[in-house]
């Protein structure tokens, strides 16, 4: 659905198709021409719809109902999460096709690491992940190889998130881990608030805010 932002009412609204629930966050692609989509996932599919009428442009099948990491998009890729029951996997999908492409748009495949909660940082050229389970990875985003992987420990829910060269990696237990957005892997600091978090950090103004079960912070310089 599209909504006008001045009146809220209705521009176009639209189904995907036979696809089961999905829980995840669309992003919006902008190819050379200016054209924008939305680039949405589902329980068995992952669709780019034309941004203006709600068309849908292209599908491609990406099976595994429950699945949470956002759709984030870098180097005219989509990465998406994908499939469960020990067949998950991180896809890339070529963006740009047109059509039923079932998987004929895929890029690249990795099977190791998919967080089922987290979702995926990009900065360019790297893909960052953390995984449920504390696993940190960073892949190359262009052809999915591993450059390196480290385990953090503890639980994650909180996606990554990144300001100044530094990737923040907030834990379930309250814990952040500061890391180095880059080809290797360096702790840099690690801070804890004492207090259950599964909100991911949000950053303005070099501020940092967070959100625990029972507060919320803004963390920075006055």
């Amino acid at each position: 659905m599209a909504l006008d932002t001045k009146t809220g009412k209705e521009r176009w609204k639209t189904g995907r198709g036979q696809s089961r629930i999905g829980h995840v966050s669309p992003n919006i692609f902008t190819n050379a021409a200016g054209e924008a989509e939305v680039i949405s996932g589902a329980g068995d599919v992952v669709q780019g719809f034309d941004a203006k009428t709600g068309k849908l442009l292209w599908s491609s099948k990406n099976t595994g109902e429950g699945v949470v990491p956002s759709v984030v998009l870098g180097l005219d890729l989509a990465f998406v999460a994908s499939g469960w029951g020990g067949k998950e996997s991180i896809k890339a999908f070529k963006l740009g096709a047109r059509g039923e492409l079932l998987e004929s748009n895929i890029a690249w495949e990795q099977k190791k690491g998919m967080p089922k909660v987290p979702s995926f940082l990009f900065l360019k050229p790297f893909l960052f992940i953390i995984g449920d389970n504390g696993a940190a990875m960073c892949l190359r985003a262009e052809t999915g190889e591993v450059v390196w992987q480290e385990r953090l420990g503890g639980n994650f829910s909180a996606s990554p998130v990144a300001a100044e060269g530094r990737i923040y990696l907030t834990a379930d237990s309250g814990d952040t881990t500061i890391i180095e957005a880059g080809p290797k892997f360096r702790i840099l600091a690690s801070n804890s608030i004492s207090e259950r978090v599964q909100a991911s950090l949000a950053l303005s103004g070099g501020r940092l805010f967070l959100r625990t079960a029972r507060n919320l912070y803004c963390i920075g310089n006055e």
